[in-house]
């Protein structure tokens, strides 16, 4: 059943009726009340609709009943109805805040006209409180996705831009980026925040446990979030399934955030990917970055790991020094935020911290242990991988990004070695 967006209170069953049907005939679901007691009973603040109350009633009047309801919930819009030409009662109306008052009887036309701009006005306030509650939860965003750099001021800004929208979200990012905690975290600060969120990791699936991991959630209508991790796992026949599945999900079904490890484009060349199931969760685009394109936030997060760490083990802050610190500073962090967490147990524990081996390609903050050609040549692929990966894989539109003719893309993919 809709849920009525305008109560009439009047103790005249006629007049209510009346009012009831011309509202259903325009639309707008409403529920009559003869009195107003149990009108005002069923008011709440999260409630998007309207009153329409008449002036004079017996037991509560309107005037009572506005005056009650404006100092529970002062936001709820209220329509006064006088049929007795009382001037002096609908100022005094309008002084204690009712939005609008009508004359009986109303021209049909004009009550519909009153009624919708009130409820165009509590919807502007509702946006609106949405609106502050997603800017205080952006403070609370900055205490969960740590970090002063460029890239994550970006990456929360973009959390917050597609968190209270009902699309599918695809995360990029390396091994221990936080692509789970991005997850929660859209899912968090969604409409949507106190239905469940669950967490599928693609590649422990198989055909045995498919109807209970995949289909039982994606037919649900709870208004859920699943997060599908390291989506390319994912055999190719479950792909095609899972594509058959969103395809045919409800409206109200569960949203669908997504998590790749690797560069999509080169996972649908490689077949590790169904183009077409990544061009449909494919909607918002989030890229995670690494660690060591973080600026200084290595050692923001190291303090708070160290003090988190110790905290919980009710162990002494250790005593760091620079000889400790230098080994960070030129580590490539494979693991990224992941191991650098690790890194700082064990400083606070006083265990070697043993870095898990680099890849062959450095990823030291530019100008520290490496040539000025090397950084040049590092920085460039950065950068390109970038391009590639915001375009979807398409090198024309990667070009056309990077402000570029296809031709010099397609020479430095070749020359780099990202062919």
């Amino acid at each position: 059943m809709t849920e009525p967006l305008v109560y009439i209170v009047d103790d005249d069953e006629d007049l209510r009726d009346a009012v009831l049907d011309t509202l259903e005939d325009a639309g707008l679901p409403a529920e009559g009340f003869s009195s107003a007691s149990p009108a005002l009973a069923k008011l709440n603040p999260e409630w998007p609709g309207i009153v329409v109350s008449d002036i004079r009633m017996p037991g509560m009047g309107g005037m009572e009943f506005l005056h009650a309801a404006r100092d529970q919930f002062p936001e709820i819009p209220f329509v006064m109805i006088t049929g007795h030409g009382d001037v002096q009662t609908a100022t005094n109306a309008m002084k204690a805040g009712a939005f609008d008052f009508l004359e009986k009887p109303a021209r049909p036309e004009y009550l519909v006209d009153v009624v919708r701009r009130a409820l165009e006005m509590r919807r502007l306030q509702i946006e609106n409180s949405n609106l502050k509650t997603l800017v205080a939860d952006g403070g609370a965003l900055k205490s969960r996705l740590i970090g002063r750099s460029k890239v994550m001021k970006a990456l929360r800004k973009e959390i917050l831009a597609v968190a209270p929208l009902k699309i599918d979200v695809l995360l990029l990012g390396e091994t221990g980026t936080g692509k789970e905690l991005t997850a929660q975290s859209i899912h968090d600060l969604s409409p949507h925040s106190d239905s469940p969120f669950e967490t599928v990791n693609c590649g422990m699936l198989s055909d045995g446990n498919w109807q209970n991991s995949i289909e039982v959630k994606l037919t649900s209508t709870d208004g859920s979030t699943l997060f599908l991790d390291e989506l390319e796992a994912l055999p190719e026949p479950l792909q095609l399934r899972l594509l058959a599945l969103i395809e045919t999900r409800d409206s109200n079904g569960p949203r669908i955030i997504a998590a790749l490890k690797s560069d999509p484009a080169q996972l649908i060349a490689e077949g590790r990917l169904r183009a077409d199931l990544y061009y449909r969760i494919n909607v918002a685009q989030i890229i995670l970055p690494p660690l060591t394109e973080r600026e200084n936030d290595l050692f923001v997060l190291l303090e708070f790991f160290i003090r988190d760490a110790a905290a919980r083990h009710q162990l002494k802050l250790p005593e760091i020094t620079q000889d400790m610190l230098n080994p960070l500073r030129v580590h490539s962090w494979p693991g990224n935020v992941r191991e650098l967490r690790n890194a700082a147990e064990k400083m606070v524990i006083g265990l070697p911290l043993a870095l898990t081996p680099g890849t062959s390609e450095a990823k030291a903050p530019f100008g520290e242990g490496e040539s000025y050609d090397d950084a040049m040549g590092r920085f460039e692929k950065a950068l390109l991988r970038h391009a590639l990966m915001q375009a979807g894989g398409r090198k024309g539109l990667a070009a056309e990004s990077l402000g570029i003719p296809r031709k010099r893309l397609y020479l430095r993919l070749k020359t780099l070695g990202l062919d």
